[in-house]
């Protein structure tokens, strides 16, 4: 029996503190990579042997491999500046722990989340530089980049790479001596504020392959960055916290989800609403506080992206044609075949039983992801399961609801889960994935690009709707259970644009297009034209507009009256800033300008 020898490795550096964390950041990059030659190690600080224990673990419930590399630091290593832990100077010695017969290593720090496939990365051609990195967020502020290469004597223009992830070739790391000399500028008593990323800085100063951004989305430019495969949350407060940055919180649950079985399970804090709805106004004030930084990391790292023809999910994703997607002719010959198509909702106001009688049996029946809110027993009907896609791949894949909801389709007429994606940050999960299921394929993000609102994300009925309306069906498409009123029972996330989506439906439904219990019966605004026989649509419409805009003027004054009694919070907050002990390089500006005065 051969051995696998696997010429790639991921190394993660972490102590007790960070260690859920780092394998967390391990395990995303494997449930997002179709590669066997890459080998996930964890080099553990001084980690209790109690631990090294939960590694074993977290390995076992999520069948993974990370082998612990025990590292302690030499007793002349100095203390860190600032608020930087100690633990992250222990990448300095990564190259005497690297195996002599890697090709290429990949570090990441342990506050990373891989959200789409890594394996291209090991296959960049670095140009015969040792590194390939990624700028740092600080590259949108010439003043600060500039001052920032005159301290370290960094070439003007150079750069200034962040040290959350590099890629290494492991052949010049060896022959070029970067790290020793790393190690020296560590020993040598010069003070510098960001401790190792400077000292990584000079020493591989000329020898680092600038990468795309997307290899490393450091946490002040997420917003612009669309095509994100590893986050880097770089704030204080990490997305497992109980003080959560404020947009980082939807991580928190795929954290959550690796960790649930694990001795970790308490890792990811538990906040409560009154708690997230703080935070959230909280995060409101910074941000208009910051609006002018905000404005230059968007001018910055807004047009970073990568065009959209070299982002195809398929080669992206899989390496293969596993996530192969039918062209439209294929998918109308496919849905044709029924005389009606009924998407069903995952809603309170829907009746599973009358909805099985009351269409003809050549009906096709869509269901959606948390099938379990609608059923309780399997289906018998012609139906599909539509498996909608996230950054860590289909929802049902990730959150481990596979087995859960494919018990609802045990009939012979079950056709199989479609795996659909909407946009650049959500990614295919393999067929394997699917636990021996029928998988099809679905790539809406181009079509959904041009039927939405860019600042929000379609719901997985909408997405349907407006690719079955593209694609000129036969079928009466009908709508189910969409009710389009929050629920008392299941979560309304407000990441949707839900108005503009029941205004899109009613306009369907209008025309003919659909079919929808909701717009089968006239809207509040269908009676004012029974009530004004004689008035125009238009006149109508300038009265509904002007009641409308009325109402939005109160609601804004009540909302403003709410922001106000945030004030003590945001105080607060300033407060604690200005009580923050100042860092090195913080009290170093202020005796330079002192000596300039």
């Amino acid at each position: 029996m051969s051995v696998l020898i696997r010429s790639k490795a991921i190394y993660v550096f972490t102590d007790a503190r960070m260690l859920p964390a780092a394998c967390c950041a391990l395990l995303s990059v494997q449930r997002n990579s179709q590669r066997n030659d890459i080998k996930p190690i964890i080099v553990g600080i001084d980690l209790p042997v109690d631990q090294k224990a939960r590694v074993a673990t977290f390995n076992v419930v999520n069948g993974i491999d990370i082998d612990v590399v025990d590292f302690t630091f030499p007793t002349d290593t100095p203390e860190t500046a600032g608020r930087w832990h100690k633990s992250t100077l222990a990448r300095l010695y990564l190259d005497k722990l690297m195996g002599e017969k890697l090709e290429r290593v990949l570090y990441l720090d342990a506050d990373i989340l891989a959200v789409g496939n890594v394996d291209p990365l090991f296959d960049v051609d670095l140009n015969g530089k040792a590194i390939g990195a990624v700028n740092d967020y600080l590259i949108a502020f010439p003043d600060k980049i500039g001052r920032l290469e005159r301290e370290l004597g960094l070439d003007p223009g150079a750069g200034y790479f962040n040290a959350g992830v590099f890629l290494m070739d492991c052949a010049a790391i060896r022959a070029g001596g970067f790290f020793e000399t790393a190690r020296s500028l560590l020993r040598s008593g010069q003070c510098f504020a960001s401790n190792d990323q400077d000292i990584l800085n000079i020493a591989f100063r000329g020898m680092w392959q600038r990468l795309d951004n997307r290899w490393n989305v450091q946490t002040g430019i997420m917003p612009y960055i669309r095509n994100a495969v590893l986050l880097h949350f770089t704030g204080r407060r990490k997305p497992w916290d109980f003080s959560v940055q404020a947009g980082q919180s939807a991580y928190a649950e795929i954290y959550s989800n690796m960790l649930s079985k694990t001795p970790w399970s308490g890792f990811v804090s538990q906040r409560s609403a009154i708690r997230k709805a703080a935070d959230y106004l909280l995060a409101l004030g910074k941000r208009a506080g910051a609006m002018n930084r905000s404005q230059q990391l968007k001018a910055h790292f807004g047009a970073s992206e990568i065009p959209r023809a070299e982002r195809n999910p398929g080669s992206e994703n899989s390496g293969s044609h596993v996530f192969h997607t039918r062209g439209a002719d294929a998918w109308r010959a496919f849905f044709n075949r029924y005389s009606h198509i009924v998407l069903v909702a995952n809603s309170e106001a829907l009746d599973p039983q009358r909805m099985r009688t009351e269409f003809p049996g050549d009906t096709l029946f869509v269901f959606f992801n948390k099938v379990y809110k609608v059923l309780d027993d399997s289906f018998p009907g012609h139906a599909i399961l539509v498996a909608r896609s996230g950054m860590m791949g289909a929802n049902i894949v990730h959150r481990r609801e596979v087995d859960e909801v494919l018990k609802f389709f045990t009939s012979d007429k079950f056709l199989g889960v479609l795996n659909i994606r909407t946009a650049p940050e959500e990614h295919f999960s393999p067929v394997g994935a699917f636990n021996g299921a029928t998988v099809m394929y679905s790539d809406l993000e181009t079509l959904i690009s041009e039927h939405y609102p860019p600042d929000k994300i379609p719901t997985s009925g909408f997405a349907l709707v407006a690719w079955m309306r593209e694609l000129q069906l036969t079928p009466k498409i009908v709508l189910a259970g969409f009710s389009g009123k929050r629920s008392e029972r299941w979560k309304v996330f407000d990441v949707h644009d839900w108005t503009f989506e029941r205004t899109f439906f009613r306009l369907l439904a209008r025309r003919g297009i659909i079919t929808s219990a909701e717009h089968a019966t006239p809207s509040r605004f269908d009676l004012l034209t029974r009530h004004f026989p004689d008035a125009k649509s238009e006149e109508i419409q300038a009265a509904i507009n002007d009641a409308l805009s009325t109402r939005l003027d109160h609601a804004l004054a009540l909302i403003d009256g709410l922001v106000s009694l945030t004030k003590w919070q945001r105080a607060l907050d300033q407060a604690f800033r200005k009580a923050r002990p100042k860092t090195r390089k913080q009290r170093a500006l202020d005796r330079e300008k002192k000596q300039a005065s």
